[in-house]
């Protein structure tokens, strides 16, 4: 199956569109959704706390619409563009009558449907994983942006998959011990590694301007799920409480969802 056609079976009703819808929701209180939730609000903080009044932002990747229902209120001229018809539907539903001053548009991270030099803030959460190539997609993301621009992007940390399990970090170990060549998972939503991201950065004219990470993710064996509850929350909450004692380093290189802010 092609890689697009992967992206909008995954988001489709079918499939996991209201997965995503309902993982926002307050009541969620496995410790993906408490970090996601965790994600969506750093994010508003950031655009709160640094966009002018009547900036043109556009959310890329919109989904469900989480982002665009907290700054909906807010004095921006908002654009939601999501590449999935059944998440956009979902948003239509959630923004309510919001929606009518919001466009929604169908188009992907790779062809951004917009003029360059059009918006002053990207926001892309979770979305660069979907695309088939970074650097295209960091392209495009900077092309639309005016000088001077940001950029608020998002992804899981392939590293934290080893640490949150014992299994997959000894098959890491051997892999490194005993084989050669890349042998980087490069399935649509993967996870990526920090040096990855960084050097699809570099390709690009942007600057990194910040950086922020959250939680440690889920409990898992074998690459198997044991706890995403109670057990995997308690031990986010400890990990936090240890690693803050250690290094930024060390909390960067463990942790799950990574935000990296960018400026052209």
């Amino acid at each position: 199956m092609q890689w697009k056609q992967q992206a909008l079976e995954r988001f489709s009703n079918q499939h996991d569109a209201h997965k995503w819808a309902a993982i926002y929701a307050a009541d969620n209180l496995n410790v993906e959704a408490i970090n996601f939730r965790k994600r969506r609000d750093v994010t508003v903080q950031y655009v709160l706390e640094h966009m002018p009044a009547g900036a043109d932002i556009l959310d890329l990747g919109c989904g469900a619409g989480p982002v665009l229902v907290e700054l909906c209120n807010h004095p921006y001229n908002l654009i939601g563009i999501d590449y999935s018809g059944d998440m956009l539907r979902l948003a239509r539903k959630q923004l309510g009558s919001a929606q009518n001053k919001i466009p929604l548009l169908q188009g992907e991270c790779e062809a951004i449907p917009l003029s360059d030099a059009s918006i002053d803030c990207v926001l892309c959460l979770g979305v660069i994983s979907y695309a088939e190539s970074i650097e295209n997609a960091l392209q495009n993301i900077f092309n639309v942006l005016r000088p001077g621009g940001t950029a608020i992007v998002t992804y899981r940390n392939s590293l934290n998959d080893i640490f949150m399990d014992p299994v997959a970090l000894i098959k890491q170990a051997f892999e490194m011990l005993f084989r050669n060549g890349d042998h980087a998972n490069r399935t649509i939503g993967r996870s990526i590694p920090r040096s990855e991201f960084l050097q699809n950065i570099r390709k690009t004219q942007f600057k990194v301007a910040g950086e922020h990470q959250i939680g440690f993710g889920t409990l898992r064996l074998n690459r198997r799920v044991i706890s995403d509850g109670r057990m995997a929350i308690r031990l986010n909450g400890f990990l936090h409480k240890l690693l803050s004692f250690f290094p930024n380093a060390i909390y960067r290189a463990m942790a799950d969802v990574h935000i990296i802010i960018l400026k052209k």
